[in-house]
């Protein structure tokens, strides 16, 4: 008898699993995708963590294709450290690309501005976007589509209209 309770618990308790709805957060977790395509790219991280732009899928996204010898690239630094630092929570998110360069030039010029997304070296994704000049800015709708390339200096200025609007975006999408 007690035998047969334990299984009957147990059944009951395992088929909750299946029965209990996810969390909101997590539904819209498992069911956000973009589709940044030809723009889509796979780096490896100066801390050694794979990542491809698909998956900020539901973030708006700046990439940034920079070197840490470019002279614009070092004055557009402080603006994007007070934009990632200012939106990351609301669902912003910076992806450095570095060309032209070395490791240790990179980690300087992440301590220096205090660059605290994700960076990796990876001179292949310049020549996929048709970069012709440093630096070269894309900022990415939550669904993947681009909302602007910038070429040359990116201000902050400039940016954070575009990143309130697409951010705007986001909210109402997850109110529904």
């Amino acid at each position: 008898m007690i035998k047969h309770t334990r299984i009957i618990l147990f059944t009951i308790a395992i088929s909750f699993l299946f029965v209990i709805p996810l969390p909101s957060s997590q539904k819209k977790q498992a069911s956000v995708s973009a589709d940044y395509g030809k723009y889509n790219f796979t780096i490896t991280t100066l801390d050694g963590k794979t990542v491809r732009l698909s998956d900020y899928a539901g973030k708006v996204v700046l990439v940034n294709i920079w070197a840490p010898w470019c002279g614009p690239c070092r004055m557009e630094a402080p603006g994007f450290v007070k934009l990632y630092n200012q939106y990351k929570t609301k669902g912003f998110e910076i992806l450095g690309v570095a060309v032209k360069t070395n490791d240790g030039d990179v980690r300087s010029f992440m301590e220096k501005y205090n660059a605290r997304w994700p960076i990796g070296i990876k001179d292949d994704v310049a020549l996929a976007y048709g970069t012709y000049g440093l630096p070269d800015t894309y900022l990415f709708r939550t669904d993947g589509s681009l909302i602007k390339r910038f070429i040359g200096f990116a201000r902050e200025e400039a940016l954070k209209p575009l990143i309130e609007e697409a951010l705007k975006q986001v909210d109402a999408s997850s109110k529904k």
